[in-house]
């Protein structure tokens, strides 16, 4: 049942991504705009997973993602997965490299009642010459763990 549900989950994570992945462009207006998490899924995105050994019986798998999104941009999100129904969480935190620290550039919190998943995806105008990543706390129920991608050059 467990391996239905994940197959069912890629399946429609994957029509969403061609879907939305045509057209990342948003306008100056639409910036704080929450997107689809899935349209941030690119072959040019930096994905972070949860650590292999989450804690807990109500979490699943968590994940975090970064792409170029153009124009000074980024797209940045992430998702939550539970293992059985209950309340579900993400928090993103985009985070700018300033010499060897990461500092914090904003941050949001997607929750749902009763759910399997939650996700959430933004496009952000971000200033060059950084690294940037996605550093996301994922929650379901009292179970909790994190995930961070990998730097992208801006």
């Amino acid at each position: 049942m467990k391996k239905k549900l994940m197959m069912m989950i890629l399946a429609f994570t994957l029509c969403l991504t061609s879907v939305f992945a045509v057209n990342m462009q948003v306008n100056a207006e639409e910036m704080d705009k929450e997107i689809s998490y899935e349209s941030l899924l690119t072959e040019d995105a930096l994905v972070g997973y949860t650590q292999s050994q989450t804690r807990g019986v109500y979490l699943s798998s968590g994940t975090s993602i970064i792409n170029d999104a153009g124009g000074g941009k980024i797209g940045a999100g992430g998702s939550t997965t539970a293992a059985i129904k209950c309340k579900v969480s993400v928090n993103v935190v985009v985070e700018r490299k300033v010499g060897s620290s990461w500092v914090r550039v904003t941050s949001w919190t997607a929750t749902k009642t009763s759910a399997l998943v939650v996700s959430t995806g933004k496009t952000i105008s971000v200033a060059s010459g950084y690294y940037y990543r996605v550093r996301c706390n994922h929650a379901a129920a009292s179970d909790g763990s994190s995930s961070y991608t990998g730097a992208l050059w801006m």
